[in-house]
Parts: structure tokens; sequence; C-alpha cells
């Protein structure tokens, strides 16, 4: 959307100052404009692109690209940790073996949900996603 936005905004700026002011004749702002619009590429590409949707249920986590949904069972994750950058929002599952999305998925959390879950199903949290926990 946001490449989409750009584009279209220098396409109506062209066509609005066109014979009027040599705008675009600049080369400070076609410099600008590769850097937003590349900038823009990266940050979907290596952020935003590994962001999963994940469901889970009293004994299963779904991981979905919105094209392919995979079923893990919480045997084969090895711990789901907070992220550094957005704490309590952003988590990073890692998974025992490499899966196919990889052997760590990151995934954008609801905190009321994600409360919820661990409030209705306290023992697949505590025994299974965080085995070290529920020993002491």
């Amino acid at each position: 959307m946001w490449i989409v936005t750009l584009i279209s905004l220098v396409v109506l700026l062209t066509y609005s100052v066109q014979g009027k002011a040599h705008i675009f004749s600049n080369p400070i702002l076609w410099i600008i404009l590769i850097f937003i619009f590349g900038s823009t590429v990266l940050f979907i590409k290596f952020i935003l692109w590994r962001i999963f949707r994940i469901d889970m249920d009293e004994r299963n986590l779904y991981v979905s690209d919105y094209f392919k949904t995979f079923k893990y069972p919480f045997t084969d994750i090895e711990s789901i940790t907070d992220s550094k950058v957005l704490p309590g929002r952003i988590y990073k599952i890692t998974l025992k073996s490499k899966g196919t999305f990889g052997k760590e998925i990151s995934f954008l959390a609801s905190r009321k949900l994600w409360d919820d879950f661990v409030v209705e199903h306290p023992q697949v949290f505590n025994e299974i996603l965080h085995p070290d926990k529920s020993a002491n």
C-alpha cells in the first residue's frame, strides 16, 4: 500500500507541475524518493514479511502465512520468548527442529488474547511451553 501511495504521489506531482516547475529535475529530490522507496521495501522484506499468524489450542500451534497453514504440536516447541523490540507484542517461537517457516517464527500478539490463553490453559503454558518454570 505504501509503495502504491508513493508511486501515485510521484505521478500526480509530475502531472500537476508539468511544464510549470521542474520539481523532478532536481537530483536531490530523486535521491530522497529512491531512499524512501528503498527503505520501505527493505522494511517490508526484513521486518513485516517475517511475522506470521499464530493460533493455539490445548494441543497444537497453528502457523500461517495467510496462504498455507501448518500444525505443530507443543512438544515440537523449544521456547516462546518475548521480543526486545516490542515487549509484550512481538514473540519469537523457537522450534526444536527446522519447520516449514524455519526454526524461529515471529508473531505479533494481542496482549488480551495472549493473557486469555495463559489463563485458560495454564498447564500448556507451564508444562509444555516453559518446562523449566513448572519444575520450581
